[in-house]
């Protein structure tokens, strides 16, 4: 797992954040606590943002030359900070398809909408989870130490 800004950050704490995010999201995947896409999240987001626990956005790369997208994107980290919703971006929907089970992501539309996914706390489980604790802790202590959106880099398995 890497990180945009390596001198601030050591590797073994993103490496343990980055298996943290994993585990999040394959547990909220079991429990039905997603939100894949950025359409749906954005509706979800604005529907019922008191339930929505983390957003996980695609890296700039990922969206780069796709107006629209980044004008949602930009729209959902806005309600994401006026929220008080834990952030960040992930650089590699592969990885993350694999994680959410999407084994298709060359398929039909939805499916490779990977550019945002929500975790809800519509299941109590997933609030009592230590990996959301883990990575929540990281956002908050990157977007108040570093004053920036934290970036992994998820490792394929």
């Amino acid at each position: 797992v890497r990180t945009s800004r390596p001198k601030k950050c050591n590797y073994t704490f993103l490496a343990m954040v980055g298996q943290a995010l994993e585990e999040l999201l394959v547990e909220a995947y079991h429990q039905n606590c997603l939100r894949i896409g950025v359409i749906e999240s954005y509706k979800y987001m604005k529907a019922n943002p008191h339930r929505v626990v983390l957003c996980v956005l695609a890296s700039e790369k990922e969206t780069e030359g796709d107006i629209m997208l980044q004008m949602n994107l930009i729209q959902l980290k806005d309600m994401c900070y006026k929220k008080n919703v834990s952030i960040m971006c992930s650089t590699d929907t592969r990885r993350l398809a694999e994680l959410v089970n999407m084994d298709d992501i060359n398929g039909n539309e939805a499916s490779r909408d990977l550019h945002c996914i929500l975790v809800t706390n519509t299941s109590e489980q997933i609030l009592q989870c230590e990996a959301l604790q883990q990575v929540a802790r990281f956002c908050e202590e990157s977007r108040h130490r570093y004053e920036c959106l934290p970036h992994l880099e998820l490792q394929d398995r």
